[in-house]
């Protein structure tokens, strides 16, 4: 039995680092089996240069380097980014915003800077109520807020149709 020469060696340890390098997914992504060209240079004539990291579809092509993302606070969601407004808008009056739970947001698909969430008191102090928001530059507004009628002067017939908003024609 002969012992490894030196270049094989260092071929062995690079590309044992390379894979422990690689993110997890990165090792699993591949849907096609590895497979050795003929041309493939042996461990022994492989040159530094030769010893970048394959995308395991036999290509030879070298995986793109993974992004970083930032670790930190993710951006909240609509239906929080809703909640939040509500329970910040003087339109709630006397009804403490932690009394209050926010359910039921829909945004427009017709006017996306328009968006309705239905507001239970916790408590029962209050009716449930109706909010109107509106978005239009980089946060949501509560532009009303009621039991009846919520909507029916600001928006259009289609819009009003789609959030579910009942009002009457006069």
């Amino acid at each position: 039995m002969t012992r490894p020469t030196v270049p094989q060696l260092l071929f062995a340890a690079t590309a044992v680092a390379a894979v422990l390098a690689m993110p997890a997914d990165a090792l699993t992504a591949s849907s096609s089996p590895s497979t050795a060209s003929p041309s493939t240079p042996t461990p022994s004539t492989a040159t530094p240069s030769k010893l970048a990291p394959t995308t395991g579809t036999g290509t030879g092509t070298a995986v793109q380097p993974s992004v970083a993302t930032p670790v930190g606070r993710p951006s909240p969601s609509t239906d929080e980014q809703v909640a939040q407004a509500v329970r910040t808008s003087p339109l709630l009056g006397e009804v403490p915003p932690e009394r209050i739970r926010v359910v039921d947001v829909h945004v427009s698909t017709i006017d996306p800077t328009v968006a309705v969430a239905h507001v239970v008191p916790a408590g029962g102090e209050t009716d449930p109520a109706t909010a109107l928001l509106t978005h239009p530059n980089d946060r949501w507004r509560v532009v009303e807020l009621g039991t009846a009628g919520v909507g029916c002067d600001q928006l259009s017939v289609a819009v009003q149709h789609e959030l579910g908003l009942i009002c009457e024609l006069s």
